[in-house]
């Protein structure tokens, strides 16, 4: 179900042998038992200023050049979260103290599910955009480029997280359960200038898990 792929690129292999590829199918059939996913979405209203280098979600002014590029041209679009709840982060502590070895492995195709689980959510945003002949751009998370993290209150009390899908914020503006994503995403008219994936629009070039094509 997962792409294999993805999760030899998140455990910083470019191939999996024998011993590998059992320990990832063991760890995918126990991580998605141990999921409960869960997802909310809203749909609002997209203002970008170029000049001012900034972008008005809904009502909420976030100042970020790096936003402000990756919505040109958007005027609406959606707030987006979701979770493989807590029983990802009780598979993962269970591993780190009786079996180290597999720590990593479940790490990586938890990662590799949430994010596939958020792509299948994201078929129904896909379905709005075909019915007003708009086009989605990737999912744009607080802490890409200079979207700060603190950013991460806004979607919490505008989609209301914790109580719709059980996702709590810490003081740093993490979340928990670990393996959760919160996001922009922004509708255009031109297909255009729909990126291929986020990483495009990302600053960080060093970052391990930017696509092998880019």
């Amino acid at each position: 179900m997962l792409n294999r792929k993805e999760i030899l690129r998140y455990i910083g292999a470019s191939a999996g042998d024998d011993t590998l590829n059992s320990m990832i199918d063991r760890a995918e059939k126990e991580v998605v038992a141990a999921s409960r996913p869960r997802h909310i979405y809203k749909h609002i209203d997209i203002a970008v200023n170029g000049a001012e280098g900034r972008v008005n979600l809904a009502g909420m002014e976030i100042e970020s050049r790096d936003l402000v590029g990756h919505l040109d041209g958007c005027t609406e679009g959606f707030l987006f979260a979701c979770t493989l709840g807590v029983g990802i982060d009780s598979l993962v502590k269970r591993y780190s103290f009786t079996e180290l070895p597999m720590l990593p492995i479940a790490q990586a195709v938890a990662a590799a599910y949430v994010e596939y689980y958020a792509d299948t959510v994201q078929q129904e945003i896909e379905k709005y955009a075909k019915q007003h002949g708009l086009y989605l751009r990737p999912r744009y998370s607080p802490g890409y480029g200079d979207f700060e993290l603190s950013c991460q209150r806004f979607l919490f009390d505008a989609l209301q997280i914790s109580k719709s899908i059980g996702v709590s914020l810490t003081d740093s503006f993490l979340m928990v359960p670990f393996k959760s994503i919160t996001a922009v995403i922004g509708l255009s008219k031109d297909s255009k200038q729909c990126h291929i994936n986020k990483c495009m629009t990302c600053t960080t070039k060093n970052c391990p898990f930017r696509k092998e094509s880019e």
